[in-house]
């Protein structure tokens, strides 16, 4: 006990204790090292104060219980260390993202409770927390606006039966992109399972990037709605329009914020996963030798080749590797083993020789499967030091993200010039087609031009939002949708300048 390092010896006094009053002397005193010394021992091994982490680990455990037990709040605050339902609650929520009622109420996933013995383990700890922190937030938003908005059904009549259905769409979406990210917590708690599950970290980042566009969507409907309504009925269907802006400006945030800490910890992430693949590749080729080793004396040719693949694996860089060059070595392997199965026929005693071939095959299919899964970004990143990518979107996605935000906004103006059609004149018909062909045409086009894509989508989209602008205010009270659209498009084309 004495060997294993101080502040790891103090996790297991705080572990114990954690149900009474802890300090940081009473700590030091227990493992016989200074107050000084081992704050900074504590912070430079993992990450955080000593105090911090035991707030960090009631939170955690008291999560537990909100969602395990059927004990009321102030008592799960008494029981670790609150001397009120408030300050638990607000200590609750720094750490969760969301209040002790709505955690229960909403039966979110947790971090893994289990003690963690490595500063590596506690750095992921400490950013998944603040993940779930982010998505608990977002998730309560959610379901609150899903909420809102079948309750503003009841709240008006004369608007209820006329946008009733479209209320429903609205709050099944938020329920189903709610699930979807509650899903997604769970994916964010495994990490501590899996710290190289490169994978994992990308879909998130993507998912959240989709929760993010999902929202827009929804406040974008539901403003469009708005604008397309009588103006009596505006007022009654303005609240839950802001219910859902709001959702829309935290989902875009929470996005970035997740993105954030994953490049954060992408150096971490990436040493891990070198370190993963290297040991892959000594394993598999410690099992190959092993399996030449068990053929000998009597199939030498079969022993000969198997060393032959362990001697590759071991000498290959992480430069070096290549799938298609694991998919031969597999194919080489599994000819030898059929070799070695033929000629153990004759004598069924030697067929325990065979076993470490198929540990061998095992392996080496494990490692294929590593390599196999990652991105060539992220292979590349692997094999360069110091060199890791960063998970954030490249410039043509960005570009392509704008162009399909731009023809779901195209998609809309097309519906609305033809619902206004009957009050349009020729010249004004004329205008409004003319604007969705210059936008229509400027997303279909292709090929190489001296002017940047994205440059090019800003200057089409800024013209577009103008004449919109301008023809709109020629139709009066009937041109409210389409001032929201040319509003909608002006947002757009600032966004897809500040990316150019």
């Amino acid at each position: 006990m004495e060997n294993i390092n101080p502040v790891f010896r103090s996790l297991a006094v705080i572990e114990e204790n954690i149900l009474e009053k802890l300090t940081v002397e009473r700590i030091a005193d227990s493992i016989h090292v200074s107050k000084y010394h081992y704050q900074r021992l504590f912070r430079e091994i993992m990450g955080d104060s000593v105090m911090r982490y035991v707030t960090r680990r009631r939170i955690l455990l008291a999560a537990a219980d909100l969602a395990g037990t059927e004990a009321s709040i102030l008592d799960i605050a008494l029981k670790y260390g609150y001397e009120s339902h408030e300050g638990f609650s607000r200590s609750f929520r720094a750490h969760m993202g969301v209040s002790p009622k709505d955690y229960r109420k909403y039966h979110f996933s947790i971090c893994s409770l289990k003690m963690q013995k490595e500063r590596k383990t506690m750095l992921y700890s400490k950013t998944t927390d603040e993940m779930i922190r982010n998505l608990n937030n977002l998730i309560v938003q959610i379901k609150e606006a899903a909420a809102y908005t079948r309750k503003s059904r009841e709240t008006d009549p004369n608007t209820a039966d006329l946008y009733a259905e479209f209320w429903d769409t609205a709050s099944a979406n938020a329920d189903a992109m709610a699930e979807e990210l509650s899903a997604l917590l769970k994916r964010i708690t495994g990490i501590l399972q899996r710290p190289d599950g490169i994978s994992a970290r990308f879909l998130i980042v993507k998912a959240m990037e989709d929760a993010a566009f999902r929202s827009n969507i929804l406040a974008f409907q539901t403003r469009l709605l708005s604008a397309r309504a009588k103006p009596e009925h505006r007022p009654a269907l303005e609240p839950v329009c802001q219910q859902y802006i709001g959702l829309a400006r935290n989902a875009q945030v929470k996005s970035g914020e997740i993105a954030g800490l994953f490049n954060e910890l992408s150096s971490l992430i990436f040493k891990d996963m070198r370190d993963t693949a290297v040991q892959k590749l000594r394993a598999a080729a410690e099992k190959g030798n092993a399996a030449a080793q068990a053929l000998e004396p009597g199939l030498g040719y079969i022993a000969e080749e198997l060393r032959a693949l362990a001697e590759e694996l071991s000498s290959l860089s992480l430069e070096d590797v290549r799938v298609s060059a694991l998919e031969d070595d597999l194919f080489r392997l599994d000819i030898a083993a059929s070799a070695a199965n033929m000629e153990l026929l004759r004598d069924p005693s030697r067929k325990p020789q065979l076993d470490p071939i198929r540990a061998f095959r095992e392996q080496l299919e494990e490692t294929l499967q590593f390599f196999g899964n990652l991105s060539e970004d992220l292979a590349q990143g692997l094999a360069s030091q110091g060199k890791e990518p960063v998970l954030e979107r490249s410039d043509e996605k960005l570009y392509n993200d704008r162009v399909f935000q731009s023809r779901i906004l195209l998609f809309y103006l097309k519906g609305e010039v033809q619902r206004l059609e009957p009050q349009l004149d020729a010249e004004q018909k004329a205008a409004l087609e003319g604007v969705c062909t210059r936008m229509e045409t400027l997303l279909q086009a292709g090929g190489p031009t001296e002017e940047s894509p994205l440059r090019r989508l800003v200057g089409t989209l800024q013209w577009v939002q103008e004449r919109l602008q301008a023809e709109a205010g020629k139709l009066g009270e009937d041109g409210s949708p389409l001032q929201f659209l040319a509003g909608e498009i002006q947002l757009l084309a600032g966004h897809a300048a500040m990316n150019s």
